[in-house]
């Protein structure tokens, strides 16, 4: 793999991937591209099957593709672990036969997520959003850290959460001892997205999730919103559930170039 020291080096490899028949994860736009090369987090390697683009993350390497030919080895030695997620709706065969071709070289299933959908609309029991503050900075990574596996949590770094909790994109729930639970989400034009959702183990089962959850939906101003969450998470398919969240048809597969281990 060879590190992208710029945009222009990297565009026409891309551009020459935009035809039909091309099984791809990849969907950055220029800018995040441009913020990945700057931070020297981006590598690249054509193949014959493909493109690959990895990404460097604290913990592992992630894996993007645009994938042109099944047939042939994924012909490059990646580091160990490297994961990758592929999302897929049922009518996408393609994709489903690039999670197929990447068993085949060595990749494991790690988790299924699904993503839940839920349309503009204020919470029927809004509740008033708290924001954490600089000086939760370090309880709040700490809760997310100890809350998601480090290989399918998709975690940020201590830079990049700095940089969301001064941002306003990390609601809080308190008690006594501190933050008891935390919503982190990202919001633009087109919509919202839920990134995070956890709750410290022993103030579970009082509502802390619907609070969180009815929180963000009136700091998002009623916006549309998406979240993924794991196939089997019950409870948090429950509490979103509750808040009008439903299945859309989007599925996905995280894999991982080893057997899965502790995080």
């Amino acid at each position: 793999m060879k590190t992208v020291s710029q945009y222009e080096e990297l565009a026409p490899l891309i551009s020459a991937q935009f035809r039909r028949g091309v099984r791809t994860n990849a969907f950055f736009s220029r800018q995040e591209l441009e913020g990945l090369i700057a931070r020297e987090e981006l590598s690249v390697q054509e193949t014959g099957a493909g493109l690959l683009l990895l990404v460097e993350r604290p913990w592992f390497d992630r894996l993007h593709f645009y994938l042109n030919d099944l047939s042939a080895p994924l012909g490059a030695t990646l580091p160990d672990p490297t994961v990758t997620e592929v999302a897929f709706r049922p009518q996408d065969t393609g994709l489903r036969e690039a999670v197929d071709y990447l068993r085949g070289q060595g990749f494991a299933p790690l988790l299924s997520r699904v993503r839940l959908s839920r349309p503009a609309g204020e919470a029927e029991r809004p509740c008033p959003p708290q924001y954490a503050g600089e000086e939760e900075e370090r309880d709040t990574l700490a809760l997310l850290w100890d809350s998601f596996p480090r290989l399918t949590g998709c975690l940020p770094s201590r830079k990049e959460w700095s940089e969301e909790v001064a941002a306003g994109r990390c609601l809080v729930e308190r008690d006594g001892t501190g933050v008891a639970g935390l919503l982190h989400f990202s919001l633009d034009r087109r919509g919202g997205e839920i990134c995070h959702l956890a709750v410290r183990p022993d103030a579970r089962g009082c509502g802390l999730s619907t609070r969180l959850i009815s929180a963000y939906l009136s700091a998002a101003g009623g916006a549309a919103t998406s979240v993924w969450t794991g196939a089997d998470n019950l409870p948090a398919l429950r509490a979103y559930a509750k808040l009008g969240f439903q299945p859309d048809g989007w599925e996905s597969i995280v894999l991982c170039n080893q057997e899965k281990r502790g995080s």
